[in-house]
């Protein structure tokens, strides 16, 4: 549990300081897109494409672990754009959102330093496989569908849709990291630095964003569809996951505890930048992050206890 809350408590903290830079306006609403602007623009895409494109293609591509877990995030995935569009009468772009928010953890900044502390270094390989998953094909379907609802009214909308989504600089850089990783690609060390400069800000950057939007706001707005979201995140997420490897059977148990605890983690905050980004959702984009990450110290701490035994039923 210390160690759970050692990693966590920063993050509140980024949270806070952005809610004071705000509050003291230090940083206006202005200031706080020009930060989203910078993260989802410059230090988001040189932290996915160095994620990737430092991995050989043998440790992204296992069938098995990316079907469990791909297919159970996928289910939810569905399932929470029908709950955001039928029980809330959401619009499209915020239905992708919604569903975006339920499904895509916290890995970079939270999930690997916090299940490789609990499971050791060798469950660093299937976190990366879930982590590829959720940048390849999770992170760049939502981005997908948000072009689709930005230009749906359009003409020549198809066009525009695909044009919008392939000049994007996040999904450049997931298939710069895709092609770098097959080619075996390397970089003089000072690139090597300047991508782990710009990589690293990401997440700090991103929560200090949020601390800003949340000033004179409520976070109990719109409680039902928060809860929806927590639920789907904290819950739904990892059961579904290891439905999927109940189904696989082929993976080995420490792949399993791994990937199953990753599904368990909070709201990643570039879900955030991605609403902030599209100008819309932004308020329950924000407040998601904090709630799944205040409630995510109970849910993983529970699931990290029962680990064992709940991985047990898979034999």
């Amino acid at each position: 549990m210390s160690q759970i809350t050692s990693i966590i408590l920063p993050f509140f903290a980024l949270i806070g300081l952005g809610w004071i830079g705000g509050k003291t306006r230090i940083v206006t609403p202005e200031g706080m897109r020009g930060i989203n602007g910078f993260v989802f623009y410059f230090a988001l895409p040189a932290l996915l494409f160095r994620a990737l494109a430092t991995r050989t293609p043998d440790e992204i591509w296992q069938p098995d672990i990316l079907i469990a877990y791909g297919g159970g995030t996928l289910v939810v995935y569905g399932l929470t754009r029908v709950i955001a569009a039928r029980v809330f009468d959401l619009d499209p772009t915020s239905q992708t959102l919604f569903s975006f928010a339920g499904t895509m953890s916290n890995v970079g900044f939270m999930g690997l330093p916090l299940i490789i502390g609990l499971l050791g270094q060798e469950a660093t390989v299937p976190l990366i496989v879930a982590l590829a998953f959720d940048l390849i094909v999770m992170l760049s379907l939502s981005l997908l569908l948000l072009e689709g609802a930005k230009h749906a009214n359009g003409g020549n909308s198809a066009g525009k849709i695909i044009r919008g989504t392939l000049t994007n600089p996040v999904v450049l850089a997931i298939i710069a990291g895709v092609i770098a990783s097959i080619l075996d690609l390397s970089w003089p060390k000072g690139v090597d630095y300047l991508l782990e400069l710009l990589g690293g800000s990401a997440g700090p950057a991103a929560l200090f964003a949020i601390g800003v939007a949340l000033v004179g706001r409520p976070i109990a707005e719109k409680r039902a569809e928060l809860v929806a979201m927590s639920l789907a995140k904290l819950v739904i997420h990892p059961v579904m996951v290891f439905a999927g490897f109940y189904m696989v059977g082929s993976v080995t148990g420490l792949e399993a505890k791994a990937v199953f605890l990753l599904a368990a983690l909070p709201t990643a905050g570039n879900v955030f930048v991605v609403a902030t980004t599209y100008d819309r959702y932004i308020v329950r984009s924000s407040s998601i992050v904090l709630v799944t990450t205040a409630l995510g110290v109970i849910t993983f701490s529970i699931f990290s206890l029962y680990i064992d035994p709940i991985i047990t039923l898979l034999d």
